[in-house]
């Protein structure tokens, strides 16, 4: 994911036709299943998936002379992929197997990009402001280095926190090989992610440790709040290095720069957004139809990359594929929310990480690599199981209920 090897099959990087081809399998798996169970996992959520990603591809068409069908396809990818994961995987022990692997393939990439900056090769970019080496590994830049190692951690977290909560799970600490290997993978991924500097990750992955610690364990946040303190005063100079335009720009009086100048595109995308006649605010620009923001003479009307998911699906979409979206991420956090004990925690943890540095980034809607195995990561919340559990303790608490109205008729 996100690694540049070089190779193009018809105009297509090579990790690019993997991921197409392992999409393929899994639809294949889906029909297959479909077929010999003659059931289907269809849920509310669905709808909104499906008509959102009817909504994208009709905006193409609509406006096909200036939407790009790579960026369309990239649009819809990791919704089809929660769609069918969800049907292919029916148990908890069969995700926890796929998340494992996923795991394990995630190491190569990490391994290699570990050897890379060690090595002081992998590198993207030397900042000329601040003199800061930020470096991509093996992969095409800093930004998705740093977006993949944080996922790569909060899903081992996910990992061990379902193998804990499931009897018929082995715990992560009892498979003693793969935790030796995960905590050594896992040192690795924290060194790339402070290497790669991006900041959105650093925010995005604190969040979702003080999220999850504050529900499970606040003695342990406590703790761990009291180390973060101490590391940062005494790596002050380096934070300021990495942090310098949004503490400058907090002090000074041109607010606009702060995080990249993120405020100033966003007002830009708005009034060009705005500015659209009625059908360009009903259905955007079109799909893939943005510009760079360094270096261009922009146009009256023309979307910048607007380093804010929501923004991008707003000024794509328009305002009828925002409601989509945003009722497709509603009806997951609703779902979610259905989940019990730490397993509710950990995923609402994940969801609102990942709403987070959506809303201050290009991330898990831009970056469809990621959004498939973040929806991936969410097929979960919808076993069919979790349906069975429910009802089962519903139906112990309405027996229960009887029973007691049942002994307070008798004399």
């Amino acid at each position: 994911m996100f690694v540049d090897i070089g190779w193009l099959v018809f105009g297509l990087n090579v990790t690019e036709v993997f991921a197409i081809f392992a999409s393929g399998i899994l639809v294949i798996a889906f029909i297959l299943r479909a077929i010999a169970t003659k059931t289907i996992n269809i849920s509310v959520v669905d709808f909104f998936l499906f008509s959102f990603v009817l909504w994208v591809w009709f905006v193409y068409l609509l406006y096909i002379d200036r939407s790009n069908i790579k960026d369309a396809a990239k649009f819809v990818l990791p919704f089809i992929t929660y769609f069918v994961l969800k049907n292919v995987i029916t148990t908890t022990k069969e995700y926890a197997h796929y998340i494992k692997l996923m795991l394990i393939g995630y190491s190569i990439p990490i391994l290699a990009s570990t050897f890379l900056i060690v090595q002081g090769k992998g590198l993207y970019r030397v900042l000329y402001w601040n003199n800061l080496f930020r470096y991509s590994g093996v992969y095409v830049n800093p930004h998705n280095l740093g977006h993949c190692m944080s996922l790569y951690l909060m899903t081992l977290v996910l990992f061990a926190v379902i193998c804990a909560q499931h009897e018929e799970l082995i715990p992560i600490i009892k498979q003693r090989f793969f935790f030796v290997f995960s905590c050594m993978i896992s040192v690795f991924a924290l060194y790339c992610l402070y290497k790669s500097y991006v900041r959105t990750c650093f925010f995005g992955f604190m969040l979702f440790i003080y999220y999850y610690l504050f529900r499970v364990n606040k003695k342990l946040l406590a703790f761990l709040s009291l180390v973060m303190g101490v590391i940062l005063i005494l790596s002050a100079a380096v934070v300021y290095t990495i942090f310098f335009d949004m503490v400058d720009a907090v002090k000074g009086p041109d607010k606009s720069q702060f995080g990249s100048g993120r405020p100033l595109i966003w007002k830009h995308n708005i009034e060009a957004y705005a500015s659209q006649p009625l059908d360009g605010i009903l259905a955007g620009v079109g799909v893939g139809n943005i510009n760079a923001h360094i270096n261009l003479r922009l146009k009256s009307g023309d979307v910048l990359n607007s380093h804010n998911d929501f923004l991008d699906v707003l000024t794509q979409t328009g305002l009828v594929g925002f409601f989509l979206f945003m009722g497709f991420q509603f009806c997951l956090f609703q779902k979610i929310r259905q989940l019990e004990g730490r397993e509710r925690y950990v995923f609402l943890a994940l969801f609102l990480t990942v709403t987070f540095v959506n809303f201050v980034s290009n991330s898990y809607v831009t970056r469809f690599g990621l959004g498939q195995m973040f929806y991936a990561l969410l097929a979960y919340i919808e076993l069919p199981e979790h349906k069975l559990r429910r009802e089962q303790k519903l139906e112990g608490v309405q027996q229960e209920a009887e029973r007691i109205i049942e002994s307070g008729k008798q004399p």
